[in-house]
């Protein structure tokens, strides 16, 4: 997030406007905006791609730490957990599992290795290498979500083989498959609870702790992960950079991306229209 940017967003929360993160990757990834932002008060965060809600703000008893209040949390269920680490062993790759701000993995070959390397390179997130992910599951920490990474060209066949897998009645939840979310990037997917999306994330978020109309939220996004969120957000606006699946479903497209400014120009483009409620009007 550019320096540009967060000067707005501190101008808009000082306004009145209510400002919130979401992402789908783990929570301690937004610790380092948290903190660029040092807003005066708690950030509502939507991470995990919906499946972890919390409050955060710097720590003003530690410095460079982030406080966290937890909100809510729907992890995947144990017979999926236990499947994608096992049937990712199957077919030749790794999967990752998280909880809380801890990403544990159980790399085996050198190719693994460097998977994880590339998802730290991505999100600065430091992840723990074990030697069996299971005995992770076998001490009662369910994980918010997890990912398999293999190399882009199989990416398709991956998709397939997890689809194929969660028709497994055993592994269905209330009648509904695990969500799979295919990476932006090509080279992981993500399992979620079959009730997890951002979108859903966004809805828990704003009913049952913010008490804020859905129809009221403007949504950024840009990838697939955001279909979702942008749909149920009041108005949902797909980056330059989204994949045509995104932009098709959004009531707006922009032709800037985050590395633009795209999300403050738009923003303060709609603040002189006088499309934001702030306090100040």
């Amino acid at each position: 997030v550019s320096e540009k940017t967060i000067e707005y967003i501190r101008k808009l929360d000082a306004n009145g406007f209510g400002i919130m993160v979401a992402t789908g990757r783990s929570l301690s990834t937004v610790y380092e905006t948290i903190l660029a932002l040092n807003l005066p008060h708690a950030l509502p965060v939507i991470c995990s791609n919906g499946a972890l809600g919390v409050l955060c703000q710097p720590d003003e008893s530690k410095p460079n730490k982030v406080a966290v209040t937890p909100l809510f949390d729907v992890p995947v269920p144990e017979p999926v957990a236990r499947r994608t680490i096992t049937l990712a062993k199957e077919i030749g790759f790794m999967s990752q599992y998280y909880v809380g701000d801890d990403i544990y993995a159980d790399p085996t070959t050198e190719k693994d290795h460097l998977h994880v390397q590339k998802y730290k390179d991505l999100t600065g997130a430091n992840t723990i290498c074990v030697e069996n992910l299971l005995n992770v599951l076998e001490s009662n920490k369910l994980p918010t979500k997890q990912l398999v990474l293999f190399p882009k060209e199989d990416q398709d066949e991956v998709m397939v083989k997890f689809e194929d897998a969660f028709c497994d009645p055993q592994l269905l939840i209330d009648n509904a498959k695990a969500t799979l979310v295919r990476g932006s990037l090509g080279w992981f997917i993500e399992v979620l609870h079959p009730q997890v999306c951002k979108g859903n994330g966004l809805k828990r978020m704003c009913e049952n702790h913010l008490s804020i109309d859905i129809e009221s939220v403007v949504a950024f996004g840009d990838g697939d992960n955001d279909i979702e969120f942008l749909q149920m957000a009041g108005l949902g606006i797909a980056m330059g950079n989204s994949r045509a699946v995104v932009k098709e479903i959004a009531d707006q497209v922009l032709d800037l991306t985050n590395d633009d400014d795209g999300v403050m120009q738009t923003l303060e483009s709609m603040e002189h229209s006088g499309q934001l409620l702030l306090a100040s009007s």
